[in-house]
């Protein structure tokens, strides 16, 4: 057994987390940025409307119906997203047992994820996968359609997923597709 074994798990395929992550200790909790807020429904703190410059009800430019009783999104969607992606990404970089998605993901998409982990990716050549871009889209109250691109060295790649509130268990991952 050469020393480049003994960094892996017994079950074969996990890899040593790279140098460049910062040290545990060094980590900070960032407060939730002002669209996260509005997004989780927090009121505004101002009284702009988000119109730009003219009256939203100037007879040249009529209020939609819409925009004003538009829902945000469903709350605690994004933050779920953000954080079930990251953990995905390091499952697909072998950072990560699959076993701790299981409270995430549906059982076909965890199969999937199990697979994924374990196939000959070459792109992992490429360095460790940094989210770059997150997008949530309310399907339904209870249901949103979530995309991402994340980098890979100086390539950028594409996950979309759609993700679910359940009452008992909380958000869960129903599908997923890696670009």
């Amino acid at each position: 057994m050469n020393s480049n074994e003994t960094n892996y798990s017994p079950h074969g395929f996990l890899r040593p987390a790279p140098r460049s992550e910062p040290a545990a200790d060094s980590v900070t909790i960032r407060r939730p940025s002002v669209r996260t807020e509005r997004l989780l429904g927090s009121p505004r703190k101002t009284p702009h409307n988000g119109t730009s410059g003219t009256s939203s009800t100037s007879p040249s430019r009529p209020a939609r119906a819409d925009a004003i009783t538009a829902d945000p999104v469903a709350p605690g969607a994004d933050i779920f997203w953000n954080t079930s992606l990251r953990l995905v990404l390091e499952v697909l970089d072998q950072r990560r047992n699959p076993g701790h998605l299981k409270a995430l993901l549906s059982p076909t998409v965890l199969e999937l994820v199990r697979r994924l982990a374990i196939s000959d990716n070459p792109t992992r050549d490429l360095g460790v996968a940094r989210t770059h871009r997150t997008h949530v889209h309310a399907a339904s109250p209870s249901a949103a359609e979530v995309c991402a691109t994340y980098q890979r060295g100086n390539r950028t790649f594409a996950i979309a997923a759609r993700i679910e509130n359940t009452n008992a268990e909380g958000w869960i991952v129903t599908a997923l597709h890696v670009v």
